[in-house]
């Protein structure tokens, strides 16, 4: 019993240690990822597919890779890039709302003061997700473009926006047939940090129950084992315990058991009554008790000095 509470004891610390532990681990994690600066810088990566572009990356606030498709309707793509918050400036925007560096999209095949679509699709995307664009020329710089939010199969958000050449949207400025386009897609700062918080917060929960359970069956098992092991010997011990008291009564007969008693009975008396005798004895002997007269005598007169008073 003092081996299983021990254990138990043991046990239960542990998992307050790692209670602990993980806890701080996910606060610290998801504060730093939330508040800290940016811990990894998403590289889009850029394939061409026909008339599409696709930008694999891996956004703020996630640990796996997303595509982002780039099509120009009622016209053609020339090129896509990425382009950091740095030389785009950050005056009058929070990059930390945007999950991902910002595009520079040219695109082309119209004519001077004509207009296209550009179409952005992802099933990163939400309902909530904006595009924002960046034009040095426009006051204010950062403007929120008038996109069309559709939602496709496969839980793909399609955003679409027109594009004016050489309007607020276009960077160049110029009529001259292409349209520079510098935007981003938008999502709410505090939306997906508070996500993550509750994400990993549960996530520690998750663990640490699926930890606890799997002690349990591990638990359940040894006690199992154990009890197998246990039971051959206590049936034997018991079946020790029930035979000897059988045998033994067997083994001695009443007639023997009364023999016995009587033998008892007749040594004790036997040895009571010469322990009585000889203190009888001892007693009425009037020669012992002269000798002890004698001898008090004879200390007195050794003890008894003149002087001593």
């Amino acid at each position: 019993m003092k081996t299983e509470s021990s254990r138990a004891k043991h046990a239960v610390r542990t998992i307050r240690l790692m209670v602990v532990l993980l806890c701080g681990l996910a606060i610290a994690s998801a504060g730093w990822a939330a508040f800290g600066d940016d811990l990894e810088k998403p590289r889009p990566e850029f394939t061409r597919h026909e008339d599409r572009v696709a930008a694999k990356l891996i956004p703020r606030g996630k640990s796996t890779s997303v595509l982002i498709e780039f099509q120009a309707i009622g016209g053609r793509l020339l090129g896509i890039e990425g382009m950091g918050f740095d030389p785009a400036g950050q005056k009058g925007m929070d990059a930390k709302d945007f999950r991902s560096d910002l595009f520079a999209v040219t695109a082309g095949g119209i004519s001077p003061g004509g207009e296209l679509k550009l179409s952005l699709s992802s099933n990163y995307f939400t309902q909530a997700t904006e595009l924002w664009v960046f034009n040095r020329a426009a006051q204010p710089p950062w403007l929120a473009a008038p996109a069309e939010n559709i939602e496709r199969p496969n839980r793909v958000q399609e955003l679409v926006v027109a594009v004016k050449d050489g309007g607020p949207l276009d960077s160049d400025g110029t009529v001259n047939g292409e349209i520079v386009l510098v935007v981003g897609p938008r999502d709410s700062f505090w939306g997906y940090a508070l996500g993550t918080l509750l994400i990993r917060f549960f996530g520690v929960f998750l663990v640490l129950g699926v930890l606890q359970l799997g002690m349990l069956l591990a638990g359940q098992v040894f006690q199992a084992l154990d009890r197998r092991k246990e039971a051959p010997r206590t049936a034997a011990a018991r079946r020790a315990v029930a035979e000897e008291p059988a045998e033994a009564l067997e083994a001695v007969e009443p007639e023997a058991a009364t023999a016995i008693g009587v033998a008892l009975h007749l040594h004790l008396a036997a040895l009571r009554a010469s322990a009585a005798l000889s203190l009888e004895a001892s007693d009425a002997s009037s020669w012992a008790r002269q000798g002890r007269t004698q001898i008090m005598r004879d200390r007195l007169l050794t003890h008894d000095r003149p002087g001593r008073k």
